[in-house]
């Protein structure tokens, strides 16, 4: 039997390596969104913000969204996933990321991540 982490990461890069003679249909934004939930509830968070890049690379807000989130300490904090660090300036950078790309609630975010990074 394959790990589920291997079975993410042989899925994914199969997908994904395919040559795209056509942008990313909604179902692909959709697919990608989804397994990345997937892969980072189940802890494997370099899947997961693999798969959101492709998303972001696809023009998607909420790929963004996400991946700020997978570096956002507070974020984190209430995931529950042991072991991980945050890194507030990978979360600043694709938070605004997002923001570019047209998504909403950014704002508070970046606010609370600038009260995080003055106190360091």
């Amino acid at each position: 039997m394959v790990p589920a982490a291997k079975t993410v990461e042989a899925t994914s890069t199969f997908a994904l390596s395919i040559p795209r003679t056509r942008p990313f249909s909604g179902a692909d934004i959709a697919w990608l969104l989804a397994r990345g939930d997937w892969s980072f509830a189940t802890g494997d968070v370099a899947s997961a913000r693999f798969l959101f890049e492709r998303g972001v690379d696809a023009g998607a807000a909420r790929a963004a969204m996400r991946l700020g989130e997978t570096f956002d300490p507070v974020y984190l904090h209430y995931s529950h996933l042991r072991g991980l660090r945050g890194d507030p300036g990978m979360a600043v950078f694709w938070y605004r990321r997002a923001r570019d790309l047209g998504a909403t609630g950014v704002a508070n975010r970046l606010e609370r991540l600038a009260t995080i990074e003055g106190r360091d």
